[in-house]
């Protein structure tokens, strides 16, 4: 049987680090030099998004649509965390997890598929809820949001960065991906009942400083266009990067608390 995309995805992004691993340590955090994020925004972007939540060895977060997990590693090696992501797929969570055991971090992060608009988990578990560019693949965002502060303890964190149209039809089309306004965002998150919300732009400081890790990227997507099956991933990539580029996309975080 032919191995799901997320599957081959997950196999070059290891073989690829492990290669690079022998000559240059990874950076704290990144395992897998965050190759798997399609945006390609820089995970140093995710500091800003931590300061607004205290974080103890004992916290538990959900990281709401987290891939193949790079969110999830990152929130635990860096903030020591216990870490539950939901992915669209088995195949994914699969993916992901094989990922997760390589960089013997099994013992904190748990990944599972589930609908984002029908979490499988019970009212009030999770001290911190992130979303991390995951709404516009969504479906259903608002049922998305609104689990999340079912799922989300009182006085507990959301934090959102997210990929947002810059103005009317702007948005780059891409297959399986809506895009939205900031605007619209934080409206949604009023009107569920999420207090303190904090909006910040990023686009300025979004692109990612690493010359190691753009290198990285580079050689991931060369090997990903060789691979037929990867052709909807490449696309992706290509598409997110070029509108990012050209100011159609934006990058934005949003913090907010449960009452």
């Amino acid at each position: 049987m032919r191995e799901a995309p997320v599957t081959r995805l997950a196999a070059a992004i290891e073989s690829l680090v492990r290669a690079h691993r022998a000559a240059t340590p990874p950076p704290r955090g990144l395992p897998y030099l965050g190759l798997e994020r399609a945006s390609g925004t820089g995970f140093h972007l995710l500091d800003a998004l931590a300061a607004r939540g205290i974080f103890r060895k004992y916290e538990s977060v959900l990281d709401l649509g987290a891939g193949s997990g790079g969110s999830s590693r990152w929130l635990a090696a860096r903030l020591g965390c216990d870490v539950v992501g939901t992915t669209e797929s088995l195949a994914e969570a699969e993916a992901g997890q094989t990922l997760t055991r390589r960089a013997r971090l099994s013992a904190q992060v748990r990944l599972v598929p589930a609908s984002a608009a029908a979490l499988p988990f019970r009212g009030a578990h999770f001290t911190h809820v992130w979303i991390l560019e995951a709404l516009p693949r969504e479906q259903e965002p608002l049922a998305a949001l609104r689990e999340a502060y079912r799922v989300l303890r009182r006085g507990g964190t959301l934090a959102i960065q997210d990929l947002v149209h810059a103005e009317p039809g702007s948005a780059p089309e891409l297959s399986g991906w809506t895009f939205s306004t900031s605007a619209e965002r934080v409206a949604a998150l009023e009107r569920l009942g999420f207090v303190e919300l904090a909006l910040r732009e990023r686009t300025a400081d979004a692109a990612e400083r690493s010359a190691q890790v753009l290198a990285a990227r580079d050689r991931l997507l060369a090997r990903l266009r060789r691979d037929p099956y990867c052709a909807h991933l490449v696309r992706e990539r290509e598409t997110l990067a070029a509108a990012l580029a050209a100011g159609t996309l934006r990058v934005v975080q949003i913090v907010a608390r449960r009452p």
